[in-house]
């Protein structure tokens, strides 16, 4: 056999091109969030790489202020080529445990599982306190595990961002600060 007729041979085991089942990266947005916005460039660039007919970027808004006008200049102002979706009444917050924005999930819609969830990369390292040189770049190596056909989970992280309000009745009458005690 010529190594020609090997090589014909043996490409059934390189992995396919893109996912085969399908994959939702959720990530989940504050539009007053300045860790979200200094986010937008490299998440058009993910979208950009990765995105596929089997592979697609929902950003979710889960604050309770959050409006469809807002999201919308949030959209326009940072160019995002990806749909985005009000988190109404914070169900995919709370179907996931998210508490801040950006906080991504990697999820196969088809059997439940996340294959990863929490921050895009370790830029940001503490609220305000950002790395000159960001060294892992977790939502990345997921997207290319996913493109490699790899669909292992991978180790939760914690994401660093901006807290996410909580919603509903139990929270609309609480006082940010007790104004009627005495001294």
């Amino acid at each position: 056999m010529g190594f020609l007729a090997l090589i014909a041979c043996l490409s059934w085991l390189r992995p396919a091109e893109g996912p085969r089942q399908p994959v939702v990266v959720y990530l989940f947005m504050g539009e007053d969030c300045v860790i979200s916005q200094n986010y937008s460039m490299l998440l058009r660039e993910l979208h950009a790489e990765y995105a596929h007919e089997q592979l697609t970027f929902l950003g979710l808004f889960p604050q309770p202020y959050s409006s469809p006008e807002k999201m919308r200049a949030f959209k326009a102002k940072y160019e995002l080529p990806f749909a985005l979706q009000l988190d109404d009444g914070q169900q995919w917050m709370k179907r996931f445990n998210v508490r801040v924005t950006p906080e991504v999930v990697v999820y196969l819609p088809e059997t439940g599982e996340v294959l990863y969830q929490g921050r895009i990369d370790n830029t940001y390292y503490s609220l305000g306190r950002r790395r000159q040189v960001t060294t892992s770049s977790e939502l990345h190596d997921v997207l290319e595990a996913v493109r490699q056909g790899d669909y292992r989970s991978h180790p939760r992280t914690d994401a660093v961002g901006c807290f996410i309000t909580p919603a509903g009745p139990a929270f609309e009458d609480v006082p940010m600060c007790d104004t009627t005690s005495q001294r």
